[in-house]
């Protein structure tokens, strides 16, 4: 199952809509999932919602996860080891999420679909390649606190 969200600020139709394409068309065989959120388009060839108290369930029971670039989201997902592609909202221009999307594609932590045109090979791709397990470094309290108190 490919699981698709785009949160609950933006709407994000154009990835809604493409996704929608593909099932519609035969290009993605997958049953696919889409949290549209308060998005206009209504898709027609593959089960959606707007928004869910917990998307935990979805997250795993997925394939591949689908999403905007919302930090949340991609720690939520790399932090478990999950087959994780970002794509840009063509509505959000440039921010933190950019730097961030940038090292965990460096990391091999998830694919970064740059262009909506490319989802359908983003999406293959995800089903070949090894994706890595982000773990962020557990903080030392205790080191922290000697530090700042030493100086």
């Amino acid at each position: 199952m490919i699981f698709v969200t785009v949160g609950t600020s933006l709407p994000h139709d154009e990835l809604v809509e493409m996704m929608d394409r593909l099932v519609g068309d035969g290009k993605i065989k997958d049953k696919v999932i889409v949290q549209r959120g308060a998005g206009k388009y209504a898709p027609k060839n593959i089960e959606h919602f707007r928004f869910s108290p917990s998307l935990d369930e979805y997250y795993n029971n997925a394939e591949i996860v689908i999403s905007n670039c919302g930090a949340g989201t991609i720690m939520e997902n790399t932090t478990k080891g999950r087959k994780l592609i970002v794509i840009q909202n063509p509505d959000i221009i440039g921010g933190h999420e950019w730097e961030l999307v940038t090292k965990m594609e460096k990391g091999k932590h998830l694919i970064w679909c740059k262009d909506i045109t490319q989802l359908l090979s983003s999406i293959e791709k995800a089903q070949t390649i090894e994706f890595r397990q982000f773990k962020p470094k557990q903080l030392n309290l205790s080191e922290i606190l000697k530090e700042i108190t030493s100086s």
